[in-house]
């Protein structure tokens, strides 16, 4: 992949908030932008190698914080094949005596970034807030574990799980999988997996945040990334949004390019197979409640919304929750003092609803009456 070097004026300009998104920003997050994302560098301008010898240069980072205490934390590590080896996952134990429901989280990261301390701090308050056993999953990342290893990686550390469901004190029967991004594709596609395995694994919940679900439109040259139309792309997000600063359409395209290859046959392949691209799956019927969040700045807004449409027409239970002014990845804001507002509200969300589903609605006064639907929450029925 090309190279593309960035002085620090060059930067800071490409790093401006277009005057047509202001209106419509969210007052902290536009605070946010301006005052600390103006001099991060994009990682999709340099290379992989580039990006690890030093990722805090490109990643905006500022508001995040590592969570609170928890009752217990250990690694564990699970066999994996294709190739073989070990991933590790990491437990997050509530206090209590057990066994406890259990989640799977799939961090987000574009199938080529993040790891255990991407989503740490979602993953810690979700295990006290809502007394559940968090198992973080570090996949494989590409390039050197290009697709579809990362979603290999997940759907075995599911089944493994389930399978020494005593030794960690889960129950096998109260079970949850979810991811932002990335993460949230590969829920998307373990929800089927789930499905059709034999015997089936019972799912309370699939939960989806700001998923990847089709990326068909997105372009293999960066150069190309304002080449979309209404004809190229069923998505209005991803041609309106494509060139926001903080994840550009031309972000997608680094992040496929090392997953899926460069190669355009390869590629139209890949992205032909429904389990690089839920939204082509055989079948939608059966499958476990779901839950979707999008950003409403976000360029895979409507693709994610999209795919929840498609699960209801096949008959499941899912509801929405679009949160307003904020961008793909304001879920990661959540300091406690730094943060945005939305990420908060999207945290307390997140536990209030797993709480529930695992628990009963008691537990959680129904969970605040299922996410209470309102101008940025869209519902097709209540999670029961």
């Amino acid at each position: 992949m090309a190279t593309i070097t960035l002085t620090q004026e060059s930067a800071t300009s490409l790093n401006a908030i277009p005057a047509k998104y202001l209106p419509g920003l969210d007052p902290e997050w536009r605070k946010m932008w301006t005052e600390h994302g103006k001099d991060v560098s994009g990682a999709h301008l340099i290379t992989i190698e580039q990006f690890q010898k030093c990722p805090g240069e490109y990643s905006f980072t500022y508001p995040t914080w590592t969570g609170p205490e928890v009752h217990k934390v250990h690694d564990i590590q699970v066999p994996v094949s294709d190739p073989e080896g070990f991933i590790t996952c990491r437990v997050y134990t509530p206090s209590g005596a057990g066994p406890f429901p259990f989640h799977l989280n799939f961090h987000g990261g574009g199938w080529v970034l993040g790891g255990l301390a991407s989503e740490a701090a979602w993953c810690r308050t979700i295990c006290n807030e809502s007394s559940i056993v968090v198992v973080d999953v570090e996949y494989r990342l590409a390039p050197k574990f290009p697709f579809p290893t990362a979603l290999y990686d997940c759907w075995t550390a599911v089944q493994w799980v389930v399978k020494h469901a005593i030794s960690l004190n889960v129950k096998p029967d109260s079970i949850s999988i979810g991811g932002l991004s990335s993460g949230g594709q590969m829920t998307a596609v373990l929800a089927h997996f789930a499905r059709d395995s034999s015997p089936p694994i019972d799912l309370k919940l699939q939960l989806m945040i700001v998923p990847a679900t089709d990326m068909r439109y997105v372009p293999l040259e960066i150069t190309n990334a304002k080449a979309l139309t209404a004809e190229t792309c069923r998505y209005p997000s991803a041609i309106s949004l494509a060139d926001l600063p903080w994840s550009p359409l031309a972000r997608e395209s680094w992040f496929l390019n090392y997953y899926i290859g460069t190669d355009p046959e390869t590629r139209k392949t890949i992205l032909s197979d429904w389990k690089m691209t839920p939204v082509l799956a055989p079948s939608f019927e059966n499958l476990a409640p779901a839950h979707i969040v999008t950003a409403e700045f976000d360029v895979e807004r409507d693709e994610g919304e999209y795919y929840g449409e498609l699960l209801r027409v096949g008959g499941n239970r899912v509801t929405t929750k679009r949160y307003s002014g904020v961008p793909h990845a304001f879920a990661h804001y959540n300091h406690p003092q730094r943060g945005l507002s939305k990420s908060r509200e999207f945290l307390r969300d997140s536990a209030e609803l797993l709480e529930r589903v695992h628990w009963g609605s008691g537990r959680a006064e129904q969970a605040r009456k299922d996410l209470a639907p309102t101008a940025t929450c869209r519902s097709a029925g209540g999670l029961q």
